[in-house]
């Protein structure tokens, strides 16, 4: 078959597609990945072809009013820049995304359409447009279920308030979005559509990809089904980590000092934004001083290496999660599903800071299976990194994380098990 996979925003969204892809072109099929410019030389290296659409994902918070949205306190002005944002975002991604497509259909043809979470409306609609089947892939439990509910709690609530709590946020959502949405169908000559996404997909027998791991979420893999598949967490095969430039050589000055002391608390926060990253580092280095524990700081921009006085603290890039997480006793991050899973399947303690998205539900669901805690990365200071890593270090803790993670599915059975879903699903659309 020849495919195309639409996924935009940070690395977190992108590497599961990507993973996804490149099992795809493994077994026989024509893949291109649709992706930001910035992560078209990645999507690459894994041997795919690959097309950019929309704007550079990794500077989308370097812009002067990106830094004000995030310094200002007016929550008038927060909301209006937020607005504008969004709204030029997503101008770009739906003119590159239409042309794009559309011109991949005219030159090799297309026999089928994958989306990410964000811009799967969009997909559906050249889906429709093309005549093709499509598949979307999620990576938390975001739409209707009785496991857990729209607004991220550790507490566990009655199935039918969960539901509930989806449906108002469906709706929420169609209000605010049909707009944007009717006007890119529009555009392909489409009439507008009159229901929420969730019941067209339903109605098309879209199968939903849950790239997750079902011990997060327990009796949701029962309740969906083969609808939409929880088939695990997708990662790259450990043989390809070395095409993206990620491994740690065991003579760089982070191996040393890896090696020079006990496990250190690692500690990250991707592409989410910090509105005062000196005061969080700084936060850092006080709480491991304070409890007498070593920190991995992954912070991409400030210099790599020790701290300066304190060699405690080691500062690092990008790193190769696979090699570096077993080295280490917990872990503290945004909560990505992708870092999510990395750290909870190597058996570590985990505390989430969110700041958006579905970062907030992994850190309830990490709390409510009492293998970490979670916060506000916006409250993330000495006494909140200290309370929090006082419970990452208790042995109760330790010792449920390393029980958790060795109940997760393998990568590689994950990205399978989403790769014959695929297949089976477009072959049977097709016949």
């Amino acid at each position: 078959m020849k495919l195309a996979l639409s996924f935009y925003g940070s690395r977190g969204d992108i590497q599961p597609g990507v993973c996804l892809g490149h099992e795809l072109a493994r077994r026989g099929h024509s893949v291109t990945m649709l992706v930001p410019p910035n992560y078209v030389s990645f999507a690459a290296s894994m041997g795919l072809a690959a097309r950019p659409i929309g704007l550079d994902s990794e500077s989308y918070w370097e812009s002067d009013r990106s830094r004000e949205l995030l310094a200002t306190r007016n929550p008038v002005r927060k909301l209006r820049l937020a607005q504008q944002q969004v709204a030029e975002g997503f101008a770009r991604f739906d003119a590159d995304l239409a042309e794009t497509v559309t011109d991949l259909a005219a030159e090799t043809g297309v026999d089928g359409l994958i989306s990410g979470p964000l811009g799967q409306e969009r997909i559906h609609a050249l889906a429709e447009h093309l005549g093709v089947p499509m598949a979307t892939m999620r990576f938390c439990a975001m739409s209707e279920n009785g496991a857990i509910g729209a607004i991220p709690t550790s507490r566990a609530l009655p199935a039918a308030v969960n539901r509930a709590s989806w449906r108002t946020a469906d709706a929420i959502t169609w209000t605010f979005g049909k707009g944007p949405e009717n006007r890119f169908r529009a555009r392909l000559g489409l009439p507008a559509a009159r229901q929420r996404l969730p019941h067209r997909l339903q109605r098309d027998e879209v199968v939903q990809l849950q790239a997750y791991d079902p011990v997060f979420f327990p009796g949701l893999e029962r309740e969906w089904g083969s609808e939409r598949p929880l088939v695990g967490f997708l990662d790259l095969p450990a043989d390809e980590r070395a095409a993206v430039g990620e491994d740690v050589a065991t003579d760089s000055p982070l191996w040393a000092w890896l090696d020079a002391g006990p496990p250190p608390v690692y500690i990250a926060f991707g592409s989410a934004p910090l509105s005062d990253p000196d005061a969080v580092h700084a936060a850092i280095g006080e709480t491991a001083r304070a409890l007498g524990v070593r920190a991995l700081v992954g912070a991409r921009g400030r210099t790599e290496g020790v701290a300066p006085g304190d060699d405690a603290v080691f500062v690092a890039g990008r790193m190769n999660h696979a090699t570096v997480l077993p080295r280490c006793r917990a872990a503290v991050h945004h909560g990505g599903a992708g870092t999510t899973a990395a750290t909870v399947r190597a058996g570590l303690p985990t505390m989430v800071a969110s700041a958006g998205a579905d970062q907030a539900h992994w850190g309830a669901a990490v709390t409510r299976l009492g293998i970490g805690t979670s916060t506000r990365l916006s409250r993330l200071d000495t006494t909140t990194l200290t309370d929090g890593l006082e419970v990452l270090l208790r042995p109760d803790t330790i010792r449920r994380a390393e029980a958790v993670g060795a109940q997760m599915i393998e990568p590689a059975a994950a990205v399978s098990t989403a790769a014959n879903a695929v297949e089976s699903a477009f072959t049977r659309t097709t016949v």
